[in-house]
């Protein structure tokens, strides 16, 4: 998990990279909009999703690493202040309180969601305080109709229908036995699951649709040779 909580930091950097001096309005090419609640706008990067590493830093293509978004509307933002308040806590900067980024990790297979950080940002998305919960969340617990089950599981079956790009992106390195297998179980996911919007069913881009036509190529090769072998 050590691994995974560098990553995460990694991203962290990257996420202020790219939104740092914009304007409160949000980049929806990078952040994908999920919901609105009565409270707040749900949204995650896609441009930095990607799966993790394990403690001996193999990657888990079971663990997905998100950066998340929450802006918050006036009633959200007042409550936010006022539990500060409550609890003993800075509110310099506060009065320009827009949302929070938040970062997970992400079970697939379990249904878990690590919650590692918060961090509260104004609006020029600098951040103003950092809140680390460290909590788990099972999403077999939570209900099926609750705001923060439908955004983990939106989330996973973005990951699912993206699987060869969230390769790609986490691990450069990706042999060809692993995108060939990747490529096949999301060709499966997305022909079994409508998707929400079709946009969630992204297309590489020229380079790694290059990369995997090769890789798809050699496994090909790979399969008849192993046939010519077994007939003789």
């Amino acid at each position: 998990m050590k691994k995974s909580v560098f990553v995460l930091f990694a991203i962290l950097c990257t996420l202020w990279t790219a939104v740092a001096g914009a304007s409160p309005q949000v980049d929806e090419s990078i952040f994908k909009w999920v919901q609105s609640s009565a409270r707040c706008d749900y949204f995650f990067n896609m441009q930095q999703i990607c799966y993790a590493k394990d403690s001996e830093g193999n990657y888990d293509y079971n663990k997905l690493v998100v950066p998340a978004l929450k802006v918050y509307d006036e009633l959200m933002i007042n409550d936010v202040v006022a539990k500060r308040r409550w609890n003993g806590n800075s509110v310099e900067g506060f009065g320009d309180l827009v949302g929070a980024a938040e970062y997970y990790v992400i079970n697939i297979q379990d249904k878990t969601v690590d919650f590692k950080q918060q961090d509260f940002l104004d609006s020029t998305w600098t951040t103003l305080a950092e809140n680390k919960p460290d909590q788990t969340v099972k999403m077999e617990k939570l209900s099926e109709k609750s705001f923060d089950y439908k955004f983990y599981n939106r989330i996973i079956d973005y990951a699912l229908r993206n699987r060869v790009k969230l390769v790609l992106r986490s691990n450069s390195n990706a042999d060809d036995e692993l995108l060939a297998r990747m490529q096949a179980d999301q060709d499966k996911y997305r022909a079994e699951h409508k998707p929400w919007d079709a946009r969630d069913n992204e297309e590489l881009d020229e380079k790694s649709a290059a990369k995997l036509k090769a890789a798809m190529e050699a496994q090909g090769n790979d399969k008849d040779k192993k046939k010519k072998k077994e007939k003789k």
